[in-house]
């Protein structure tokens, strides 16, 4: 369906639908062998798109919230895990910016112009395995030593792990006690991929994103230089929500808008002219598939619109307010994409199960959308405890975290 752009919008996805259709080339093979796109990735750096939102009197193009998602869904288009794999390079990005506006510090500044200069990517994770609240206090733990920190710990979802130039962590300080209760500070860093005691484990062998490459991560003993720390905030053990990356599990939901449109595309063309003995007409002509098609379009306008909505009004709302229509925009982004992919199969009917058609990978990539934090459980809990002003922790989590 035709959706209105503004010139500069337009300037983003046209880039965006470039690199797309090259991908679209390479996106079945590297499904197949599990193999990561760095061609992909080189083509990102030279167009300038892996610095998309980065400020433009840093060297970037300054592409706000709304232009990114826009120019995203439409990369995902052409290969969806290479979208989401940069959309991690973007939310770390996105952390940097926030703090470079707020405070205007050298020490963010230097790391965003070199970053840009450089077309560096950056990634990481703040997921901890077997660690339900990573987001209020990372397991990862630092100590204190001559000239930095040395740190311990493992992270989950290391997404363009193998790529990556910088690595960034989340690790938690214990600095004493306070009134008789456990204090501590949270550092979030960013070093070399090559820093001694940073490891990649090879074990992201999955149903589906396969060349996101997203493999866990171990720090083991790893000196984090005192430059290398951007931020520092305390430990959060009320109130269940940082600011840290209030637009991160967001943003994420154009990728998966994108491989949904792609699925219905396919759906259209596809049908438009398949025979089916005895008709005189092509298949698009039967109720059972055009009657989808515009289910389709109906769940991906409904994804759009509150996805849209709620990237137009980040700027101007408090993070507090914004991050409940963000969420629940975020859901209905993943749970319509599901649906659409779900139509597209029925709609092609059993060849769609074979590989050699997109829809069976489409159907694999779109469903790791339904895992990502926050999914459809935690968002539902979210908004309906925010809404009666209930603690989205219970008593016995709270405890375990000052014990921790």
């Amino acid at each position: 369906m035709q959706q209105f752009h503004t010139e500069r919008e337009q300037r983003f996805i046209d880039l965006a639908a470039t690199l797309a259709d090259d991908f679209a080339t390479r996106a079945a093979q590297h499904d197949d062998e599990g193999s990561f796109p760095y061609e992909n990735y080189e083509r990102l750096k030279e167009t300038g798109y892996s610095v998309l939102t980065i400020p433009e009197e840093l060297g970037g193009m300054g592409a706000s919230l709304l232009e990114r998602i826009k120019a995203q869904e439409r990369l995902a288009q052409g290969c969806g895990p290479t979208a989401l794999a940069i959309n991690m390079h973007f939310n770390v990005m996105s952390l940097l910016i926030n703090l470079w506006q707020r405070e205007r510090t050298s020490a963010v500044e230097a790391m965003l112009r070199q970053i840009a200069a450089e077309r560096l990517i950056i990634g990481g994770s703040g997921s901890e395995p077997d660690n339900a609240v990573s987001i209020l206090r990372p397991r990862t733990t630092a100590e204190r030593v001559d000239g930095g920190w040395r740190v311990s710990g493992r992270k989950i979802f290391s997404t363009q792990s193998i790529a990556l130039d910088r690595y960034f962590a989340e690790a938690t300080w214990k600095e004493g006690v306070h009134d008789g209760k456990q204090t501590g500070t949270i550092i979030t860093f960013l070093i070399p991929r090559d820093t001694p005691g940073f490891i990649i484990k090879d074990d992201w062998h999955t149903m589906g994103m396969r060349s996101t490459e997203s493999r866990s991560t171990e720090l083991k003993d790893a000196f984090i230089p005192e430059s290398a720390v951007f931020l520092e905030r305390p430990v959060v053990t009320r109130g269940g929500i940082t600011n840290l990356f209030p637009r991160a599990p967001f943003t994420i939901g154009s990728v998966y808008i994108g491989i949904a449109t792609a699925a219905r595309n396919f759906v259209v063309e596809f049908m438009r002219g398949r025979p089916r003995f005895p008709l005189d007409k092509p298949m698009s002509h039967l109720p059972s598939v055009y009657t989808k098609v515009g289910e389709m379009d109906v769940l991906l306008e409904a994804a759009r619109a509150g996805l849209w909505k709620a990237a137009a009004e980040a700027d101007r709302e408090a993070p507090r307010t914004w991050l409940r229509k963000s969420v629940a925009a975020r859901m209905v982004a993943m749970e319509n994409s599901a649906r659409v992919v779900d139509l597209a199969l029925r709609a092609v009917g059993g060849v769609s199960y074979f590989k050699r058609l997109p829809l069976e990978r489409y159907y694999r990539d779109v469903r790791a959308g339904l895992f990502h934090p926050f999914d459809s459980d935690e968002t539902l809990e979210l908004l309906g405890k925010t809404a009666f002003g209930i603690a989205m922790y219970d008593e016995d989590t709270i405890r375990a975290l000052k014990e921790f």
